[in-house]
């Protein structure tokens, strides 16, 4: 009873076993037989895209089947591989093994059909002629400029090597089960036991290896074969796991560098296929990653500039132009282009380009021209009325006392306004140099007015106007430098009086507003037409240019009002109405 007890726990451990290890060669057998799979598919595309380039030039040529046989029989003998190379339509014109004269097409051939959605088909079958299952890669060859196949490329390749390894690991694996169930043969139930466990202990791990945790460990207990098995599996797993951390952890530092970069980056595959875009390409092109990618440029961009700029380097030429967008908003980018090469052949397999905002670097050139050309007009306008009336004078109207006294008038009122231009430009230049510090002190609001007041009134008195101010009482004072904050007030009270018609008023509010001190200077004037607006405090630009400089202005005044209000750090703005008047405001933060 005993020894039946011990037969049937014998047959039925070794049932256990022998099923465990043919899982777990099943599962081995299938791994390594994808792999090397893999490998070759890999390898054999490699080889598939090198032969589409070394055969597009006779296939664009035309080359006939003759020298088509010629080709696929050289190349066969040099790589060992079954070399067929067909038309558009899948005729065969040359194959290494076969009469190609002979042969039907392959058009409807499954890996030459994959090929034609997919870029490179895959097929395995019997062949006949060689009496082997062959692996077979097809690949179509694409006209220079990609728009359309001009023929096929086929490479196959026997898989006995492939079932020889296989035919070797199957028995290896065979070997050792035998020898694990002799061993266990002879061992107790306790021993059994101790072996069954790790068994199925290995086989769970392997199923969770498959599905992602790397994290599952087997068991060692016993330095034997299982022990060791255990052992190899485990180390196998941890090394699967790190490998993949690093390629995880690559591809996030990737990722992370390429969101945080203020430049866009955009790449394509050989065909013109986006293989990337960043978050910052995506914010310029007005796209979304998920829209773009997979996607040709003209699909998902629509910009024939950029397109042209890829286009170029896929050519294998490094392209610089700039390129103008409509959409989400108008912009100027600059575009670098460049190849992507591949390995030592520098065979070309796709481009890259970088895109640079540059929107706001021609805005401020043009502004840089603008400003240089007023300055050259304003300063020429009084420099030219000076020499004339001194040339005049100097010809002999200096005998004349009444034309003397009026030419000598005129020149020193040209002379003021040329003076005034300069010392407003210097005043510009000191402001806008960030080592010039603005020296603040808590500064009374209602003594500033009153001081800038003393400075417009007369004017406004010949001129009738009246001049009101109404400021808080509870306003505190604004930490500020008071000979600027005068000048603030000075500009904009001299316009307002400039631009008021006889009779009207202007009105000065100052109050709290949101943390800040709020100022208001409004007038009954001509108002500003809506066009002008946007451009009202840029230097020397005027509305009325001819009565600007009838008023003796010098197109400086509100851009002063503009950089002393921002060096305060606070904000300025306009609202008006045309024929009714204008109000301008500004704010200055509190201590």
């Amino acid at each position: 009873m005993v020894a039946g007890y011990r037969r049937r726990l014998t047959l039925t451990y070794l049932i256990v076993v022998f099923s465990s290890l043919l899982i777990i060669g099943v599962c081995l057998t299938r791994s390594i037989q994808g792999y090397f799979i893999a490998r070759l598919d890999q390898e054999m595309r490699a080889e598939t895209l090198l032969l589409s380039e070394l055969v597009r030039p006779d296939l664009e040529n035309g080359r006939g089947m003759d020298v088509m046989d010629r080709v696929a029989d050289d190349i066969g003998s040099k790589t060992g591989l079954r070399v067929t190379i067909m038309s558009s339509n899948g005729a065969v014109l040359g194959d290494s093994e076969e009469d190609p004269a002979t042969m039907e097409g392959h058009a409807t051939r499954p890996e030459v059909l994959e090929s034609l959605k997919t870029g490179t088909g895959t097929a395995v079958r019997y062949s006949t002629t060689l009496g082997a299952r062959l692996r077979y890669v097809a690949m179509p060859v694409m006209s220079r400029d990609g728009g359309r196949v001009i023929g096929f490329v086929r490479l196959a390749m026997p898989l006995s090597q492939v079932d020889r390894l296989t035919g070797i690991i199957r028995r290896l694996i065979l070997q050792v089960s035998v020898l694990v169930a002799l061993m266990a043969a002879g061992l107790s139930v306790l021993l059994a036991r101790s072996i069954g466990n790790p068994l199925r202990d290995m086989a769970e791990a392997a199923r969770e290896i498959a599905r992602g945790n790397f994290k599952r460990k087997i068991r060692v207990s016993s330095p034997d074969e299982l022990g060791q098995l255990g052992a190899a599996f485990n180390h196998m797993a941890s090394e699967l796991e790190r490998s993949i951390s690093e390629l995880a952890e690559r591809k996030n530092r990737m990722e992370t560098i390429l969101a945080a970069m203020a430049d866009g980056v955009i790449a394509v595959d050989p065909y013109g296929r986006i293989l990337l875009v960043n978050r910052a390409a995506c914010e310029m092109l007005g796209v979304s990653e998920e829209r773009a990618l997979g996607k040709y440029v003209l699909e998902a961009v629509r910009n024939h500039d950029l397109a042209e700029a890829l286009e170029s380097a896929m050519r294998g030429e490094a392209d610089t132009r700039e390129i103008k967008l409509r959409n989400p908003r108008p912009a100027t980018i600059g575009v670098l282009s460049a190849p992507i090469l591949e390995g030592n052949n520098g065979a070309v397999t796709g481009a890259v380009a970088v895109l640079h905002d540059v929107t706001e670097v021609r805005r401020l050139e043009q502004i840089r021209t603008d400003f240089v050309s007023n300055v050259s007009h304003e300063l020429r306008t009084p420099v030219t009325s000076i020499k004339g009336f001194v040339d005049t004078l100097l010809e002999g109207a200096m005998d004349d006392r009444a034309t003397l006294e009026r030419f000598l008038g005129i020149i020193s009122r040209e002379t003021d306004r040329l003076a005034q231009i300069i010392s407003d430009l210097l005043e510009l230049s000191k402001l806008e140099s960030r080592g010039t510090e603005v020296r603040k002190t808590p500064v009374s609001l209602q003594a500033v007015v009153e001081a800038a007041l003393g400075i417009v009134q007369g004017k406004a008195l010949q001129r009738n106007i009246h001049i009101s101010v109404e400021i808080s009482p509870d306003l505190p004072p604004v930490p500020a430098d008071e000979a600027l904050l005068v000048q603030v007030f000075v500009n904009l009270l001299d316009n307002a009086v400039k631009y008021t018609p006889e009779g009207g008023q202007v009105q000065v509010r100052a109050r709290q507003e949101d943390g800040a001190t709020r100022v208001d200077v409004c007038d009954t004037g001509i108002g500003i037409p809506p066009e002008h607006l946007p451009r009202i405090f840029e230097r020397f630009y005027r509305v009325d240019k001819g009565r600007s400089r009838q008023l003796g202005g010098t197109g400086l005044g509100l851009a002063i009002v503009k950089h002393i209000v921002e060096r305060h750090g606070g904000r300025v703005w306009v609202a008006s109405t045309p024929g009714e008047g204008s109000t301008f405001s500004f704010t200055l933060p509190n201590a």
